[in-house]
């Protein structure tokens, strides 16, 4: 596995390397700025499979780093590791905003720094035998009129948009850090898997981007509010401000439906079909174990999709 480790400080260069190489990782190459990153990062071929970012550092800082990476169509899903002594949940919401994997804080500890970098190789080696397979079977690695309708993936354009598995990884940072005020939400589609039936698949994921950037726009501007689309039609978010207030909730829910109203979908039966998300009442992140706050999160997706079911009529 090829692997960039950026980091300003002398020592913790030569810790991040040793603890690499002698956890079976020898492809390293080593930046002490941002700047000297990118031209490494120019010139880099085959590309790396995996990065790690400093925060803070002179000049151009980590998260700027990783903003000018993501922008580069070899790198858009490269594992990028935040790994810093900034503990503020602003540092850590700067780096999941900038498209960051992961994040870690000094002093690190070295057994779950080598687990995830462990996983990561096991993640890239599954897509090497994914890719093989298809070629051996002759089979398409994308569908040319169909997305998945149950894998989550990035979207595109809406703001503060982040992978799924980021989105879990934020959760579990921030639950590290003792951050306790933070909401988990969803709004998942009504007959979602219809509307991915009839639409060929730009018409979908347009659908699905309407949806995304109008949630963003609508919810509490507080803090940085991160979504994911997790498949089935839904997407799942963290935010500030939210509360256990159905009040609000419903307020958010209403003006998304009032704005996608216009969208109509026609069917095979001559009818039309409308665009109609449903909210999670959102649920505060206050647990000890990681685990069981990113439990929470799908919870809140299993909400929202039971409020797009129509209610059983009572004898």
């Amino acid at each position: 596995m090829k692997i960039l480790v950026v980091d300003d400080d002398p020592v913790m260069l030569s810790l991040l390397e040793n603890t690499l190489r002698y956890s079976g990782y020898g492809d390293i190459t080593l930046a002490k700025t941002a700047e000297d990153a990118a031209q490494t990062i120019a010139r880099a071929s085959p590309p790396y499979d995996c990065m790690f970012f400093d925060m803070k550092m002179p000049g151009v800082d980590g998260d700027e780093l990783c903003y000018w990476v993501r922008e580069l169509p070899e790198y858009e899903k490269t594992p990028i590791l935040m790994v810093t002594g900034m503990k503020e949940k602003t540092s850590i919401d700067r780096a999941f905003a900038a498209g960051a994997t992961d994040y870690f804080t000094k002093p690190l500890n070295l057994p779950d720094f080598i687990f995830k970098v462990d996983q990561i190789k096991l993640g890239l080696k599954k897509e090497v035998y994914k890719a093989r397979k298809q070629a051996d079977l002759q089979m398409p690695t994308e569908t040319s009129d169909r997305v998945a309708f149950t894998d989550p993936f990035v979207i595109g354009k809406i703001p503060c948009e982040v992978t799924l598995d980021a989105m879990e990884q934020y959760i579990r940072r921030l639950n590290k850090q003792g951050i306790r005020d933070m909401d988990a939400f969803a709004f998942a589609i009504k007959d979602a898997a219809k509307l991915h039936f009839l639409c060929p698949k730009q018409a979908y994921v347009s659908i699905l981007r309407a949806t995304g950037m109008i949630v963003s726009k609508y919810l509490p501007s507080t803090s940085p509010n991160f979504l994911a689309y997790a498949g089935y039609g839904a997407f799942v978010g963290v935010a500030q401000g939210l509360g256990q207030d159905e009040g609000l909730r419903d307020a958010i829910e209403h003006n998304v439906q009032q704005k996608l109203a216009s969208l109509h979908i026609p069917t095979n039966s001559g009818s039309e079909m409308g665009v109609v998300p449903f909210m999670s009442l959102p649920h505060r992140l206050n647990f000890t174990k990681s685990q069981t706050a990113v439990d929470t999160l799908y919870r809140s997706m299993v909400d929202a999709e039971e409020r797009c079911r129509p209610a059983l009529a009572v004898a």
